[in-house]
């Protein structure tokens, strides 16, 4: 797939989610190859922006909005757009009476969620396996138990076994679940996510909602299903590499280098 040469009409502005596309989460960093290759991305006249489920406090503290010079951020799987400034832009949260929803059920199975508000994140009851194992692929602190009271909440993640199917989430109307690769799954407003995200920061920025989008998980499909030209990467969940028009190489393997090579964003 990698062999393939695009035309040289290639949208303006490119969009990366972080954990596991831009970051590798074996040694919680950028590669470097990645890192050259986005910086002559923009000296190509090019925009690049972020669209991932972390928060803007969790982003934050990885260092990256710092390393190179974004046009924006659609965090929390849309629930959040902000500038390259870090400025916000729009801000959904979820329905209240949704919210109480999901923790009747998580009560109900015994699974633990996290709460995600303003930056003021919580768990909602101590950490168990499935809290340590998710946060440290993120490489993340544990958050404090708190208390839902009604307060805005933009992203609610549900801890469960590797595999589980996340179906009495699922069936929430008015939400949608999102599958990780890992110990939890995200759930987000139906009708919000990463691609909706990306048309509300594009029109902000006065940009045809015409963009290259990179991702590795299933909350990257909407995204990867609404772009002009669709990557997966070599790490990617399989059913994300089905829908993607090309597949790259793994994020430790210099997957983001070699495509933006392979697709005329880059030259050596």
């Amino acid at each position: 797939m990698l062999g393939v040469t695009l035309n040289m009409n290639l949208p303006k502005i490119l969009f990366f989610d972080f954990d596991n596309t831009l970051c590798d989460n074996k040694t919680h960093k950028i590669p470097d190859s990645a890192i050259t290759a986005l910086k002559q991305v923009v000296e190509n006249g090019y925009k690049i922006a972020i669209a991932s489920g972390r928060s803007y406090p969790l982003l934050k503290l990885t260092g990256a909005c710092d390393l190179l010079p974004w046009s924006g951020y659609c965090l929390n799987n849309g629930q959040v757009v902000m500038d390259g400034d870090e400025n916000f832009i729009h801000h959904h949260t979820l329905p209240h009476d949704k919210i109480l929803e999901t923790i009747e059920i998580a009560k109900k199975l015994g699974f633990n969620l996290f709460f995600s508000s303003l930056g003021n994140d919580f768990l909602f009851d101590e950490p168990n396996d499935y809290v340590y194992e998710a946060h440290s692929f993120f490489n993340e602190p544990i958050p404090k138990v708190g208390t839902y009271t009604n307060q805005p909440i933009d992203k609610i993640l549900v801890y469960a076994p590797k595999g589980y199917d996340y179906a009495p989430f699922k069936a929430i109307d008015g939400l949608s679940t999102f599958i990780s690769v890992s110990t939890y799954a995200d759930l987000a407003t139906t009708g919000i996510s990463k691609h909706s995200a990306i048309q509300e920061l594009c029109l902000a920025l006065d940009l045809p909602d015409e963009y290259a989008a990179f991702g590795d998980s299933q909350n990257d499909m909407e995204m990867l299903n609404g772009s002009k030209i669709s990557v997966a990467m070599g790490n990617a969940d399989p059913k994300l590499k089905e829908i993607a028009q090309y597949v790259t190489d793994d994020v430790d393997k210099d997957g983001i280098y070699n495509i933006l090579l392979k697709l005329g964003y880059t030259k050596k």
